[in-house]
């Protein structure tokens, strides 16, 4: 049995009741960026262990996996995004200003990512990916889209739920930083 994506929070509890009654186990692939910014790929297997009783414990096990295709260009840039997400750093030394104050770099950042991995960012996105208070994210949204550097692409019922993309201008200045250095900026904060 495959499992299934787990973003509804019953589907897990589903899962292992469904291994408990059939026997039968799990396994799921998954990439994951370690801290030192390498992308990991693993399989995880599950399966419930019974006696005459009844189900006694769950075992599970994850397995590296080592793939003969190289990295993308966008799996490669989407590492250094989250390397350089954590590491919270390089703003003045990739632009030669300190155009991104604070959360603002960290705010450039997530939008790129979320825009590589799927169709619409929303400010609630944003905030949820750099951790910070939705009411703050959507003032700093705000001056960032008077700045030129995001563009409102679709209203919502509110700012949190709008929709929002990369100016094309700061589209172009990460993806050629991204290009250019591949890894994360030096420290510069």
């Amino acid at each position: 049995m495959t499992a299934p994506t787990f973003f509804d929070p019953v589907a897990p509890t589903a899962v292992i009741e469904r291994m408990r009654q059939t026997g039968e186990s799990v396994m799921l692939e998954k990439s994951y960026v370690r801290s030192d910014g390498k992308l990991k790929r693993v399989q995880n297997s599950a399966s419930v262990i019974s006696d005459g009783i009844g189900p006694r414990r769950l075992v599970a096990t994850v397995r590296p996996l080592v793939d003969a295709a190289p990295i993308g260009t966008l799996e490669s840039n989407l590492i250094t995004v989250t390397r350089m997400l954590r590491a919270r750093r390089g703003r003045v030394a990739v632009f030669g200003s300190d155009r991104f104050a604070g959360s603002k770099w960290d705010i450039a950042l997530a939008c790129y990512k979320l825009e590589c991995t799927g169709p619409r960012v929303t400010v609630s996105d944003l905030c949820r990916e750099i951790a910070i208070d939705v009411s703050r994210g959507m003032l700093l949204v705000l001056e960032m889209v008077g700045q030129g550097d995001l563009d409102i692409e679709r209203a919502g019922q509110g700012l949190e739920d709008s929709s929002i993309r990369m100016a094309p201008l700061l589209q172009n200045d990460l993806g050629a930083y991204l290009a250019r250095h591949g890894g994360p900026p030096s420290r510069c904060d």
